[in-house]
């Protein structure tokens, strides 16, 4: 009788763990790798739950790589890698799997937009290959997302359907992504699967918007970047001084975003 009791005992309290809901907060650095060799990381802060995640970005961008080499233009004159600096507020993106919603907040050439997006299913390819990161063992997963090419490595350790940015759908937590221009990369530097489950709570709320815009709005913004970039950029350089233009290292005017629409 003994017996069976504790056996029941057991059962209940593994029955209690099983029902607590999986909550996390994840870091990541993104790098943005540039034409001239010096990429900039800027870090993000991931939190989620199985069913909501909220992505937001938490610092500045710091250099992390750059050549030894001095960098030179076509003609022998210095070039010089600037950050766009803003004093707008940080971008985030919020998704709730249940109610199919995807909110987010991003500046484009100093203009903030936040938009009514929604969550798009991501035909993921599933490879055999795998490797470790930090104590997870990670599988490949690539898929093609709003025109572009990305490898992912993910761990169903975390059963957590969720990753940087917008991406998500696979059956684990996304540590790492790299794009097929080598422009993007993101990489995951903490995991706290452990914690204060208010934090996740407030952040797990949809964000109280003002002034939203759909999504054609936005896209129209991101095809006008390049111009829009360049206006600006005459308008603080000295009178005279010209831009450099159809140079091998110039920036590719159709990669200034993740996000890419014909």
């Amino acid at each position: 009788m003994k017996k069976l009791i504790y056996i029941a005992l057991a059962i209940t309290v593994s029955s209690l763990y099983a029902q607590e809901p999986l909550n996390a907060i994840v870091e990541y650095t993104r790098v943005i790798n540039n034409p001239t060799g010096v990429s900039f990381g800027t870090p993000y802060r991931l939190y989620c739950n199985t069913g909501s995640s909220f992505y937001e970005r938490v610092g500045i961008a710091q250099r992390v790589i750059e050549k030894t080499e001095e960098k030179l233009g076509p003609n022998g004159e210095m070039t010089e890698d600037r950050i766009m600096k803003s004093s707008l507020p940080y971008d985030y993106y919020y998704t709730d799997i249940e109610s199919n919603t995807l909110v987010f907040r991003e500046a484009i050439v100093g203009k903030l937009f936040v938009v009514q997006d929604v969550i798009e299913p991501i035909n993921w390819s599933l490879h055999a290959e795998n490797k470790m990161i930090d104590k997870y063992n990670c599988q490949k997963a690539t898929a093609t997302y709003r025109g572009r090419e990305y490898t992912v490595w993910f761990t169903s350790e975390i059963p957590i359907s969720h990753g940087p940015w917008k991406l998500r759908g696979l059956p684990g937590l996304i540590l790492e992504m790299t794009e097929e221009t080598g422009k993007y990369e993101f990489h995951v530097s903490k995991i706290n699967l452990k914690p204060d489950n208010k934090d996740i709570k407030d952040k797990l709320k949809i964000p109280n918007t003002k002034e939203i815009v759909k999504m054609d709005v936005y896209v129209k913004a991101l095809k006008n970047i390049a111009k829009d970039e360049k206006a600006l950029m005459l308008a603080s350089m000295p009178r005279g001084a010209k831009l450099l233009e159809g140079c091998d290292e110039c920036p590719d005017p159709n990669n200034r975003s993740l996000e890419r629409f014909e």
